[in-house]
């Protein structure tokens, strides 16, 4: 058959300039005309491979001329980026060779959805919290400054990032310093949802003043075209036009803090950014490139939905891994969606109860919430450090604050928990969403170290529920206790079927376990922590079936655990076996073996055995069932620990 009778022979390709794109160097051979159709390509390959595979779309799709100049400008093969969380790095991953690895894109053994070094040279760090790429880039602007020919150092941040307080800790001390580098603030007025405070407003106020910049640069040209005045004229104009941009943006925050501010810019206008950055990388100190951006830009429901498109999931026709051996359970109502319920129907019936997030209040589900009672909900912004102080001073006054914040971003607001809530015993409630392994969102958001960092807090009280039953129960309880607790759960659908009618449940108190399965003298119980108790009684029943009868706790609280119960299961069992979706070092696990070096000595002590994750970091994954399958935490993992212990042999 001859080429010509071949249909697929002489097939153009359907993206021709960015499948030439093997790495930065290419983006530099390319003609500067053909900038624009590149950023076509991008946006199009973008629109079709993610709304595919599930991933980050919005943020994506907003990004692209701007990344596509950077590259074209810089040389980051020696110069150095730094993407702030760095969900809007597909572009970039793009233009650094990649485009295969959209294949399997936040897939289990497949391209990671954030930058990680592991992965490429290009990617500096491996980050997915807001607020922290101006101080690792000015880090690396100081070591670079030592340089006999120092490499250019950028740093892109977004808008709602900004408002972050290490962001401004950042500036202010890169202010100071004086340090070479470029901060690019990408302003496109959301982050997941849309960016809130008085920062958000600022910046729209130097949004409507581009009518002001463009009348002024027309008539700076029309009196520079002057014969002989027009040069002095353009002096004082300058100096003019410093004192009326002052009074129009009072204060002007980025230069009272050192930072010198150009902007704001198109950023979907590629070349006209090329030459803008060709001129800011030759200015000396730290600037700021205020970049206005669309989120969503080129998807249908972009201008009018932004948070709609900012993460998408795989279409349905797109193949998941399955975990293997394990049959597809009925699912019911997600954790978070309970939590909300729950606070709802509590708040309704106590008009202390006010609610936080840190700008996440669709992942909180508090969306409803916030429109049943918008005069006791409180959206801070990416800014977990201050909610949770704000919640302090709420309880302290009197309210009942519950602050909803994933596990992993709690984090960020240790120091407050600690020395606002903790110390002073007040009675703040905190939800920690997405506790465990979180999927296809990796290392810097599985939410494994909670029970760790907030277990050795005097007065701290936690909790993590089985089920939709125990979400309205346990929250109820903690909120009206009087001092600070937390309830853990994760990122997953509660049983549909749950163990026990919630009259007959064993009251919630803290410190009181429920005993679900006896087992026999000498045998093993297992003593699970939240949804974990699920696979626990499946395991269970398995076991059953096979003549092999073990007993089945529900811990309900890690801090403080039931040591009366775990004192006379320690004397009638031969083998405890604790499960938690945490780090085995210093979690659920840990407390139980504490506990038990507290009993009297003496012989017949239970041996404890504990199953969690591991002291690694956890790769993402398409599910977080398979994560927990990965590490033992699944019906059959358990059933495997079981029969070990049961032969007398270890299972890792």
């Amino acid at each position: 058959m001859s080429q010509d009778s071949d249909p697929t022979a002489c097939a153009a390709p359907r993206y021709p300039l960015l499948e030439g794109i093997q790495g930065p160097a290419d983006v530099h051979a390319l003609e500067r005309d053909q900038l624009p159709q590149l950023c076509d390509e991008m946006r199009s390959f973008l629109l079709e491979s993610v709304q595919r595979t599930g991933g980050h779309l919005g943020s994506n799709l907003g990004i692209v001329e701007l990344t596509t100049a950077l590259h074209r400008v810089y040389d980051f093969g020696r110069d150095r980026v730094v993407f702030d969380v760095s969900h809007q790095c597909y572009p970039h991953k793009l233009l650094t060779g990649r485009m295969e690895g959209f294949e399997q894109l936040r897939r289990t053994g497949g391209m990671c959805g954030f930058t990680n070094p592991e992965e490429s040279p290009y990617d500096m760090f491996h980050t997915g919290h807001a607020g922290t790429s101006i101080s690792l880039g000015m880090g690396m602007a100081v070591a670079a400054a030592r340089e006999a020919n120092p490499r250019s150092v950028v740093s892109v941040v977004g808008d709602a990032s900004l408002g972050a307080g290490v962001a401004f800790e950042a500036l202010n001390h890169a202010g100071a310093t004086g340090a070479k580098m470029l901060v690019v603030l990408n302003d496109n007025e959301w982050s997941i949802s849309q960016s809130v405070g008085a920062l958000s407003r600022y910046l729209s106020r130097i949004r409507s003043m581009r009518f002001v910049q463009r009348a002024g640069q027309e008539t700076k040209s029309l009196i520079q075209a002057i014969p002989l005045i027009g040069p002095r004229v353009d002096k004082t104009l300058d100096d003019l036009g410093e004192v009326m941009r002052h009074m129009v943006v009072p204060g002007h925050i980025f230069e009272e803090l050192g930072v010198r501010y150009v902007g704001p810019v198109d950023g979907h206008d590629v070349k006209g950014l090329v030459d803008t950055l060709t001129r800011v990388k030759e200015l000396e100190g730290v600037v700021v490139l205020h970049v206005l951006t669309e989120k969503g830009k080129g998807h249908p429901d972009g201008p009018n939905h932004p948070e709609r498109v900012h993460a998408v999931k795989p279409r349905k026709s797109a193949p998941l891994d399955k975990t293997e051996g394990e049959a597809a359970k009925p699912q019911g109502v997600a954790f978070t969606k309970a939590f909300a319920t729950s606070l709802e129907a509590l708040a309704q019936r106590d008009i202390r109860v006010h609610a936080i997030t840190a700008a996440m209040p669709s992942g909180t589900g508090l969306v409803e919430f916030s429109e049943r009672f918008p005069s006791r909900f409180h959206d801070t912004g990416i800014t977990e450090q201050h909610a949770v102080a704000f919640s302090a001073g709420l309880a302290k006054a009197g309210l009942r604050p519950v602050v909803a914040i994933y596990s992993t971003f709690l984090q960020r607001g240790y120091d407050q928990v600690f020395q606002e809530v903790a110390l002073q015993n007040l009675p703040v409630t905190f939800a920690l969403d997405r506790a465990g392994p979180v999927g296809q969102d990796g290392a810097t958001h599985n939410g494994v170290f909670d029970l760790a960092y907030m277990r050795t807090l005097p007065n701290m009280v936690l909790a993590s529920p089985r089920d939709a039953t125990d979400v309205r129960r346990m929250l109820d309880a903690l909120v009206a206790h009087d001092g600070p607790a937390a309830l853990r759960f994760p990122r997953a659908n509660c049983p549909a079927h749950e163990s026990l009618p919630g009259a007959e449940r064993r009251p919630i108190r803290p410190g009181t376990a429920e005993v679900l399965r006896e087992g026999p003298e000498g045998g093993v119980v297992i003593w699970a922590l939240g949804h974990l108790v699920g696979p626990a009684l499946e395991a269970a029943d398995a076991l059953a079936a096979e003549g092999l009868s073990i007993g089945v706790v529900d811990a309900r609280f890690v801090k403080p655990l039931d040591e009366e119960l775990l004192a006379r299961h320690l004397r009638h069992y031969g083998s405890i076996l604790t499960l938690e979706a945490h780090q085995r070092m210093g979690g659920f696990g840990s407390a139980v073996l504490e506990a038990a070096a507290r009993q009297p000595e003496g012989e017949g002590l239970a041996r404890v055995r504990i199953v969690g994750i591991q002291d690694r970091y956890l790769d993402h994954m398409t599910t977080p069932e398979e994560q927990l399958a990965r590490c033992g935490l699944d019906r059959s993992g358990i059933e495997r620990q079981v029969r070990g212990i049961l032969s007398g042999s270890r299972v890792s």
